[in-house]
């Protein structure tokens, strides 16, 4: 590793898959010197090459200058072990949600890496009390959740426990804010943080409504796109109620919430598909059926909005100076 980095911008990354290499990029495009370990020699090997389109699409896209990028590749290292990643000032994890891995990898670097170092978990979903519970230096554990495609969203939620340490809170944020992001702190730990207890209580209401025969699929995914979806990269729910009138807001959930689905096992619908073996437009089957080219076609379409509605709200950010 070139020894004129700072050690502040060495970031040490464990797993390489879809996430891992997304926030690689990153990390990358905003300077940062990375070292990348992944189980599988392969996928590792194979990062490098979508770090390298990801890369050029943020420069093409104008998301950051050309010359930000030039020499990229000696800032980003492949190592063969967790035990390599000691001399990073911060250590993001990525793997699978499976809590025993999550803390078998968290024991390796705690032997590996020194107090100072903080140790990060990109779950989403696990508290990270379970995850620093058996830790010997639980102040430097804390969660940075990151949105997909993480090179390019704005998104990054970072999670604390009671004891994390200030220090490693105002770190991880100081490193989303130096990646373009638009850091969330929670103030305490809490399952499934912020956005996935507001995603998950809406995907619960949309299966009621599916399968009580209110509307179907289609007719639900078209209601919300042309509501909620309409406004929400603009305003949160708060602002939304400032922007349309706070009074009607209470009075509809007078008589709403008592109405509204509480069901706390994994849907019927959700249940259904899963075993049949849909992955959505990874193998052309999900809620809705794909063909190869209309699979395609979806995934550019994801990844050219994704683009397009970051500069919009960066321009109505600017308008507004939010």
């Amino acid at each position: 590793m070139p020894k004129q980095a700072k050690a502040e911008d060495r970031i040490g990354l464990v797993g390489l898959g879809l996430m891992g290499r997304g926030i690689a990029a990153c990390l990358l495009a905003y300077g940062f010197e990375v070292v990348g370990y992944n189980r599988t020699a392969r996928r590792a090997k194979a990062a490098v090459a979508h770090i390298a389109e990801s890369l050029e699409e943020l420069a093409r896209r104008k998301i950051v200058p050309r010359s930000r990028l030039k020499g990229w590749r000696e800032r980003f290292h492949l190592v063969k072990s967790v035990s390599e990643l000691g001399q990073c000032a911060l250590v993001v994890e990525s793997v699978a949600e499976d809590l025993a891995l999550k803390r078998a990898i968290f024991r390796e670097l705690e032997d590996a890496a020194p107090a100072e170092t903080v140790v990060a978990t990109n779950s989403s979903s696990f508290p990270i009390t379970l995850l620093q519970a058996q830790a010997r230096c639980p102040e430097r554990f804390i969660g940075m959740h990151w949105g997909e495609p993480a090179h390019i969203m704005r998104y990054l939620e970072i999670i604390p426990s009671d004891k994390t340490s200030r220090r490693t809170i105002e770190f991880t944020e100081s490193v989303g804010k130096r990646c373009g992001k638009e850091p969330t702190v929670l103030h305490f730990d809490i399952r499934g943080f912020l956005s996935n207890r507001m995603m998950y209580a809406m995907l619960r209401e949309a299966f009621y409504l599916v399968e009580s025969g209110v509307a179907d699929v289609e007719t639900v995914d078209r209601s919300f796109r042309n509501d909620m979806g309409w406004w929400a990269t603009l305003a949160g729910p708060f602002r939304w109620m400032d922007l349309t009138g706070i009074p009607a807001y209470a009075a509809v959930m007078e008589g709403l919430l008592p109405e509204l689905c509480e069901q706390k096992a994994v849907p019927r619908l959700m249940q259904e598909t899963v075993r049949s073996g849909a992955l959505g437009i990874a193998n052309g089957k999900g809620f809705y059926s794909y063909s190869r080219r209309a699979a395609k076609a979806w995934e550019k379409a994801w990844v050219d909005f994704t683009y397009d509605i970051r500069k919009l709200v960066e321009k109505y950010e600017r308008r507004v100076k939010l």
